[in-house]
Parts: C-alpha cells; structure tokens; sequence
C-alpha cells in the first residue's frame, strides 16, 4: 500500500465500525459500473448485441432483498417467445422440448416449448442467463449466490 497511497485513503475512507466490527463499505458506484460492463460483455458475446447506450433498466444487490415472489422469477428458466441473433451463440444453448398436456375432456395436446436456461460458469460462484426476447435484453448475473444485478435495453 507504500507504493499506491490513493488506494489506501479509499480503502481507509470506506472503513467503518459498526457495533464493535470493523466493516468495509463498498463504493456502489464502481460496483454498477462493473456490474454494467459484465452484463454488456455477455450481450455482446452472446447474443450478438452490442449495448452501448444507457440500460432501460438497471438493479443491483443482494439477492434476498428481493421479495420471494421476484426472486423465483428472477432464478427461473425463461421460455423463449421469439429468437434473437440467427448463428449467436445463445442461440446455439436453447433447449427445445415438447410436453404433453391433457385437457378437462380428457385430450392430449403437445406444446412445444423453447427454453434459455442459466449458464453456471463456477458453481455457486459465478450464473448468467443472457436473454433476447420480444424486443428487449435482459441479461441477470448472480454472484457467490448472493449479489445479483439485473439489467435490460429495449431493441
């Protein structure tokens, strides 16, 4: 730390004491910012999209602050409407499969259905599903199954 004293004074400014505990508080705005480059790597690779502009939509934090409800969507597979980038690499994961439903009156039916599920680059440590569907993307990120960060553009 001799040698980069701007990093010490950020690190020593972030320092707190809370009940007797020596806790460090990230600085939320570098952490968006790399949040956004992460998801806007993932729209560009895997989706063939590069998003250059400002996200329609942009969260980030714990996943359990999240209500239940929200964060079953947010883990939960997406079933594709419409395809995105013909030869991306998304498109090269989707899972196609049928299922077959029976009717009140007894008819079985077959849905086809298109499934974009999450990616597990490291177990528990590092989770994306890059989504392009119905006009937007939508790429989510899970950190150490804790942190989250959701961030969409309309296309």
């Amino acid at each position: 730390m001799k040698k980069t004293p701007a990093l010490r004074q950020r690190i020593e400014n972030s320092r707190r004491k809370i009940d007797g505990q020596i806790v460090f508080e990230p600085e939320i705005e570098r952490v968006n910012n790399v949040m956004l480059k992460l998801a806007r790597g993932h729209a560009s690779y895997e989706l063939s999209q590069p998003c250059r502009s400002d996200p329609d939509h942009f969260w980030c934090g714990p996943l359990l602050t999240l209500p239940k409800e929200d964060q079953e969507t947010f883990n939960s597979v997406h079933f594709q409407q419409n395809f995105g980038e013909v030869g991306s690499r998304n498109m090269q994961r989707l899972l196609v499969t049928q299922m077959i439903v029976k009717s009140e009156d007894g008819k079985e039916k077959n849905i086809s259905m298109v499934i974009n599920d999450w990616i597990d680059v490291q177990d528990d440590l590092y989770r994306f599903i890059a989504i392009d569907d119905m006009g937007m993307l939508i790429i989510r990120i899970v950190i150490a199954e804790y942190f989250a960060c959701e961030v969409a553009w309309e296309i």
